[in-house]
C-alpha cells in the first residue's frame, strides 16, 4: 500500500536481458517513491507497453530485439511526448548518445551506474531536467575537445579560453606572456576557423566545446 501512494512515479523497464531487468527492478524497488508497474524484453513491446499503460519514465535499452531503443524513444515520445525516457546502455558513443537525446530521451545513463545515481537520474529527467552520466558526459567532452584540436592550435585554444571568459587583449597577453599583436592576431584567425563574428559569437562556442563553464 505505502509504494502505491499517489507520490509514487511509475516504471517501465525495457531490456533483453533477463538479469538487467532483475537488478533493475531490485534497486527501483528500494526508493520508496518508484514503482516498477511492467517489464520487456523487446523494443516494439515497450512502445506498446508504454502507450497503454502511461507511465512517468520509461527505461529503455538501446540494443533490442525488434526495432532498437532509439526507434522505441522516437515513437513514444511522438505518441506521448509527457512520458519521460531515460536511455540505459553501456554504449558511449557521442553519435548514438546524440541520436537519442534528439529522438527524444531525456536522459542517457550508463549502465556502470550506483543506486544513488539511479536515484537521481531518475528524479532529474521527472524533474524535467535532461540527465547524462558522468562517463557520458566525458566522453561528449573528450569528442568535442579533440574537435575543437583540428580546428585551432593550442595556443588558440589557450586564447579562445581567456577571451571567452572575459579577459581583454591586455589581460590575455600578459596571461600568456605574448603581445597584444599576437593575441589579435591569433583571435583573428580563430574568428576565421569557427565561423564567430565576435566576443559573443566566441564564447558561445567555447561554451558548446565545454572550453569554459
Amino acid at each position: 500500500m505505502f509504494r502505491r501512494c499517489m507520490n509514487t512515479s511509475r516504471i517501465i523497464l525495457a531490456d533483453d536481458q533477463l538479469l538487467v531487468r532483475e537488478g533493475m527492478r531490485a534497486l527501483i524497488d528500494s526508493i520508496p517513491q518508484y514503482e516498477v508497474i511492467a517489464e520487456c524484453a523487446e523494443g516494439r513491446a515497450a512502445v506498446e507497453m508504454v502507450c497503454r499503460l502511461h507511465p512517468d519514465v520509461a527505461i529503455l535499452d538501446i540494443d533490442m530485439p525488434g526495432i532498437s531503443g532509439i526507434e522505441a524513444t522516437q515513437q513514444i515520445h511522438a505518441a506521448n511526448p509527457g512520458i519521460k525516457i531515460l536511455i540505459l546502455s553501456a554504449i558511449d558513443r557521442r553519435e548514438i548518445i546524440e541520436e537519442a537525446l534528439n529522438a527524444g530521451a531525456s536522459g542517457y545513463l550508463h549502465k556502470d551506474f550506483i543506486l544513488d545515481e539511479l536515484r537521481f537520474a531518475i528524479g532529474t529527467v521527472l524533474a524535467g531536467n535532461r540527465y547524462l552520466s558522468p562517463q557520458i558526459q566525458d566522453r561528449l567532452l573528450d569528442e568535442r575537445n579533440d574537435s575543437v584540436s583540428s580546428l585551432l592550435t593550442p595556443r588558440q585554444i589557450e586564447i579562445l579560453r581567456l577571451v571567452a571568459s572575459g579577459q581583454s587583449t591586455k589581460e590575455a597577453a600578459r596571461a600568456l606572456g605574448i603581445s597584444p599583436k599576437t593575441v589579435e592576431f591569433h583571435r583573428s584567425q580563430i574568428m576565421s576557423r569557427i565561423g564567430a563574428n565576435d566576443v559573443t559569437a566566441m564564447t558561445r562556442y567555447a561554451m558548446q566545446q565545454g572550453l569554459i563553464n
